[in-house]
């Protein structure tokens, strides 16, 4: 064995060569041979001078001073090995990217490490249970506990809750500032929006996870979108604005006209502008005027959609479901329009009986689907003769419903049975929201079929019969009647408006005079705004001397007086309205003493009424169907 000692300064190496010893001869001590001055060559192959170095005299006893203090100290770092805690590596990674993440503060109980290049902590693995917290700022922090059992090797994986992003004009690449930018997700509570600065960036922290992306953007609309595994989100918007002007054929603003475009719908304002808003992906509008016809326009570049409008006079007959059941007659009725400057006709499709094959539900189940009429045929004949067709609906005088339900009836309170008016009628309840889904859905199918406008009829509580007795359920007070006809009535114009359909109503011709709802829940200023067309029948027979001031005597016996001063007390009840109204007109005779017969003459002047104050056309209401020609202009 060769031990090397490095000492000195002169870097020599002392050798001491522990060769075979006879433990038996602990005496012996080896001679020293000087060599000779002549020695030859081969002395100095062998590894030079033959002179003894004193090393070589020391006892082997004393070479163990050497050897014991190498022994303990291996001794001593093996024990010490064996007794350390082992080394653990904490391994740090991003949740979305899966790469090393560095500077993670990682705290360990006490002691606090960060992490290197390489996303790695080494530390010693506590022997009782410490709470382990791994931090970065724009990371969701970890929370955690190790202990002596915890695995050498710790994978932990960190998620991103930091989302910085742009928002620029999708056409002109510009930015968008001042829009809000938020995160949403269910079950997180809402955080406080921020605003995008000039340049249009945005930055958000504490982003939660499954979260989602909310921008408000102004005239760039409304937009949520997922944001799952990004941190970057930059959006180019669209406007999501068209906005326009609405004008008639002269020029004037048109008021209140609808602007639809899928579900985004706006009305016109006093001066016809417009402001159509959610409708990036918007490539066409459809502008309805009560008294226009409609105008289909696709929008411009610069997002904008103008449009004029013409006028139009709908002047039609009314047909019943037993009329339109015969073929005759409704080839009698067709010819008539042809023949004259009618253009409409008003089809009974639902009183009592459901008229045609519907497939409601709710009227099939009830079994007041009574087909009549085959009602694809009639309209292909309305439309082949370029004739608007109007589905006239009668809505809460249904007595075979309240048949059917009794549960949906009106009740009375002494019988416990139905509620019936005088001439023996049930009614349906107009609080029920079922019945109001149920007329809607009608209302929708028949447009679907092909009609131009929904009618509504009896869209009102009862008005003759003892009221004393009927149980509707609820307190039965005027506020609460007015709300369920305006309900019906918003329900059904927010259903129809979408679809482009016209939606119109039939009311007493009183209630333009009056400021209440009459007891029967219709008021004429709270209708007004809900539908296209007002249809109030302002028959002059259903007058009380009086109530014309322009008539000396009985308003039946001044048609035309009647017929305009009722069209200009309900203008001046709302203004602005006047194309919203299309009246229906008495083609019919009183048989009351004293009442004058309706004949060509008293139609007519009943029409010029209407037209010299400027509604959007009239109607001419006779139960049996039967018309007078002569008061009609020809074709």
């Amino acid at each position: 064995m060769i031990f090397r000692d490095h000492g000195g300064s002169d870097g020599w190496c002392t050798l001491i060569r522990l060769t075979r010893l006879n433990i038996n001869r602990p005496n012996v001590r080896w001679p020293l041979v000087r060599p000779s001055r002549s020695a030859g060559p081969e002395l100095g192959r062998r590894g030079g001078s033959n002179r003894r170095r004193p090393w070589d005299a020391v006892s082997w006893w004393y070479s163990l001073l050497f050897v014991i203090p190498v022994v303990l100290l291996v001794g001593n770092y093996a024990i010490e090995t064996a007794t350390r805690p082992p080394t653990m590596t904490l391994g740090l990674t991003d949740a979305f990217t899966g790469q090393p993440v560095s500077n993670v503060s990682v705290t360990v109980g006490n002691e606090t490490y960060t992490s290197n290049e390489r996303g790695e902590v080494k530390l010693r693995r506590p022997a009782e249970a410490v709470p382990l917290a791994l931090e970065l700022p724009n990371y969701e922090p970890v929370r955690g506990q190790l202990d002596n059992q915890s695995d050498l090797r710790q994978a932990f994986s960190l998620r991103p809750n930091r989302v910085d992003g742009v928002l620029t004009d999708a056409q002109t690449g510009q930015p968008i500032g001042n829009a809000s930018v938020s995160v949403v997700a269910d079950g997180a509570p809402e955080m406080a929006p921020v605003m995008t600065g000039p340049d249009g960036t945005y930055s958000i922290t504490n982003v939660p996870a499954q979260a989602r992306l909310r921008v408000d953007a102004g005239d760039y609309g409304v937009l949520e979108e997922a944001i799952g595994s990004r941190t970057r989100i930059e959006l180019p918007l669209r406007r999501a604005v068209v906005a326009g002007l609405v004008t008639d054929a002269s020029g004037a603003p048109v008021q209140g006209a609808i602007v639809t475009a899928g579900e985004a719908t706006a009305v016109t304002q006093g001066d016809g502008t417009y402001r159509l808003t959610n409708a990036a992906d918007v490539t066409e509008v459809v502008i309805a005027g009560s008294g226009f016809t409609d105008a289909r326009v696709p929008v411009a570049a610069d997002r904008t959609a103008n449009a004029s409008l013409e006028r139009v006079q709908v002047k039609a007959i009314y047909a019943n479901g037993y009329t339109m059941a015969d073929p005759d007659e409704v080839e009698r009725l067709i010819q008539l329009i042809d023949e004259t400057e009618l253009n409409a006709l008003v089809v009974d499709i639902k009183q009592d009986t459901v008229y045609y094959d519907s497939q409601v539900a709710f009227f099939r189940e009830a079994e007041t689907v009574q087909p009549l009429y085959d009602v694809n045929d009639v309209l292909k004949q309305l439309k082949d003769r370029n004739i608007y067709a109007i589905a006239r609906m009668v809505i809460f005088q249904d007595p075979l419903v309240a048949y059917a339900r009794p549960d949906l009836a009106v009740k009375d309170e002494v019988t416990g049975g139905l509620w019936r008016n005088y001439d023996g009628v049930g009614w349906v309840n107009a609080f029920n929201e079922e019945l109001w889904h149920a007329n809607v859905a009608l209302a929708v199918e028949a447009s679907e079929l092909g009609f131009d406008e929904i009618q509504y009829d009896y869209v009102r509580f009862p008005s003759d019969g003892d009221l004393t007795t009927a149980d509707f359920g609820q307190e039965y007070t005027a506020e609460a009647r007015q709300a369920a006809i305006t309900g019906f009535l918003q329900l059904s114009h927010d259903t129809l408006a979408p679809r482009g359909i016209k939606l119109g109503a039939d009311i007493f011709g009183y209630t333009a005079f009056v400021d209440d709802e009459q007891g029967i829940g219709q008021n004429f200023a709270e209708i007004v705004p809900l539908v296209d067309y007002v249809c109030m029948m302002i028959y002059p027979s259903h007058f009380s001397e009086g109530n014309i001031t322009s008539a000396p005597g009985h308003p039946n016996d001044y048609p035309y007086e009647t017929i305009l001063e009722s069209l200009q007390i309900a203008e001046a009840k709302v203004p602005g309205s006047a194309l919203k109204f299309r009246p229906w007109l008495q083609d019919f005779s009183m048989p009351l003493e004293g009442y004058r017969d309706y004949g060509a003459a008293e139609v007519r002047a009943q029409i010029d009424a209407a037209e010299d104050f400027g509604a959007s056309g009239w109607m001419l209401w006779n139960p049996s169907n039967e018309y007078q020609a002569g008061a009609l202009d020809p074709a």
